[in-house]
């Protein structure tokens, strides 16, 4: 992809070298973005709920670009642009939403798709905007990610027009459909576009993220049961809902356990902290459930796996070989309860700026040719190539495989870290959230988590979710509170006025 107005951009990039760059941000992009949030920020949340009502959601067997949910909501943005005045396109699995005709352009970037959710574990619908249940806070699937950046961004690009801000960059908003499920159909639409010269995704943190971890996809697959042999047997073991999901919950089926085995786990469980454990005996067989807190994997500290505390818990007994039985060996031993892969062969490793390699097990349940999978989700920085980390994790199984006998498949999906430390839109950005923060000494983050933004030219994230403060995109208690999402819409606005506007 060739960058457009590489000139300008040379030309800025050279400005903040020399420390010639204005003040950021303007006596404009504050006066734009104080009215911004006076005027408009009352109808951001009420578009927000709006949006929410969308249950844009990937269904197996329809393309998102044909999902009756998405089609309505293209059909709701398209009206939304023109109310408020701004240009609309529908590219099927992208949409744009713009406001100017400069030759030069911004790139604003967010996407309308959400993950699932399970609506028993939300205090009410989370596809209805809760204002009420929890004070000050915004609650429903997609709030943060990115129903809540976008309402907020289509606001910073009316006040900009109400205004009169002149603009030496068109301002386009890119409105994807596809982020949580298949990146296929945006990388296919990038390769026949022409992007715009910078870009900025407002899909992740602040201050400024320059750097994502690669995402990595692991499938362990145990096969179909051999004779388990005398004695209590594991019947059952899963749990999970979706791979970049930190799980909430899992379970397991225990036939024929003693008196002392179920009073041996019940010990063990409680002296397990982090988890909670449930049991349930029906006859002679015994039901564990165990409950911990979900989370986005790319933060696997923020959250309490399940499947992996269950699987330790199992542990304290020598199973017979089942299936599951096997499934919870495996897990005890190339997982564990970390979050680091120090279990897993030599995965492991660190960069100085992008941090440790993270490794979480997020799914468990039935496979193809009545196998059971054990889904893996791996966020690696820069410092081990593709290649690398697939022999190594290859080895670590094949390594297993020897030492305990047991059969078991493997498929890998391998990604690339992203890492820029070019782009000149982040000095700008840097000094709009310092600004607006009050954290002088804000500077640019890595994440774990892969966004769009590493797809177009200079793409950096800025925002939602602030320094410090728990990430809730992908848990089942998604959330943004009110003073958050004006924030948002305060600093959107001086983003575009400064990346935008004429000087």
């Amino acid at each position: 992809m060739r960058p457009h107005g590489l000139g300008l951009l040379v030309g800025l990039a050279f400005l903040v070298a020399c420390g010639e760059r204005a003040p950021t941000p303007s006596a404009l992009a504050r006066d734009v973005a104080s009215y911004a949030v006076e005027t408009y920020g009352d109808s951001v949340e009420r578009r927000l709920g709006e949006l929410i009502a969308f249950r844009t959601v990937a269904q197996d067997g329809i393309p998102n670009a044909e999902h009756p949910e998405f089609r309505a909501l293209t059909a709701y943005l398209a009206q939304l642009a023109a109310d408020l005045g701004l240009d609309f396109v529908d590219h099927g699995a992208v949409i744009i939403i713009g406001l100017g005709d400069a030759d030069e352009r911004l790139g604003v970037l967010a996407h309308a798709d959400v993950q699932p959710a399970d609506p028993a574990k939300w205090m009410e619908d989370p596809f209805q905007l809760d204002a009420h249940s929890e004070h000050g806070r915004l609650i429903g699937r997609g709030v943060e990610d990115d129903k809540g950046p976008i309402a907020a961004a289509l606001y910073a690009m009316r006040a900009v027009r109400d205004r009169g801000v002149p603009l030496e960059r068109r301002i386009e908003l890119v409105i994807t459909y596809t982020e949580e499920s298949d990146w296929g159909p945006i990388r296919e639409f990038v390769a026949q576009w022409d992007p715009p010269g910078i870009n900025v995704a407002l899909d992740s943190e602040y201050p400024v993220v320059i750097a994502e971890k690669a995402w990595n996809g692991v499938f362990l697959k145990i096969p179909p049961d051999r004779t388990a042999g005398p004695g209590p047997r594991l019947a059952a073991f899963t749990g999970g809902e979706f791979l970049s999901q930190i799980p909430e919950d899992a379970k397991a089926t225990i036939m024929g356990p003693s008196l002392e085995l179920e009073h041996a786990l019940r010990e063990a469980a409680a002296s397990d902290s982090l988890a909670q454990f449930t049991f349930e005996r029906v006859g002679d067989t015994l039901n564990v459930a165990a409950r911990g807190l979900a989370a986005h994997s790319s933060k696997p500290w923020q959250g309490r796996n399940a499947i992996t505390h269950l699987a330790a818990l199992l542990g304290v007994h020598d199973w017979p070989s089942t299936q599951a039985g096997r499934m919870v060996r495996m897990v005890n031993d190339l997982v564990g309860t970390g979050d680091y892969g120090e279990r897993f062969g030599k995965v492991a490793y660190e960069h100085d700026f992008m941090g440790p390699l993270t490794l979480s097990l997020t799914m468990l349940g039935p496979g193809d040719a009545d196998t059971l999978v054990a889904g893996i989700n791996i966020r690696s920085p820069v410092g081990m190539s593709g290649e690398a980390l697939e022999r190594a994790i290859d080895e670590a199984v094949e390594s297993w495989k020897r030492e305990t006998g047991i059969d078991a498949g493997i498929s890998t999906l391998i990604g690339e870290p992203y890492y820029i430390d070019d782009a000149p839109q982040v000095p700008v950005l840097l000094d709009i959230f310092r600004f607006y923060s009050g954290m002088e000494d804000a500077q640019p983050i890595a994440i774990g988590g892969g966004t769009n933004a590493r797809l177009l030219p200079f793409g950096v994230n800025f925002g939602p979710a602030m320094p410090g403060e728990p990430y809730t995109g992908h848990s089942e208690h998604e959330f943004m509170t009110r003073a958050q999402l004006l924030l948002n819409l305060e600093m959107y606005t001086a983003m575009l006025v400064e990346l935008a506007g004429a000087s």
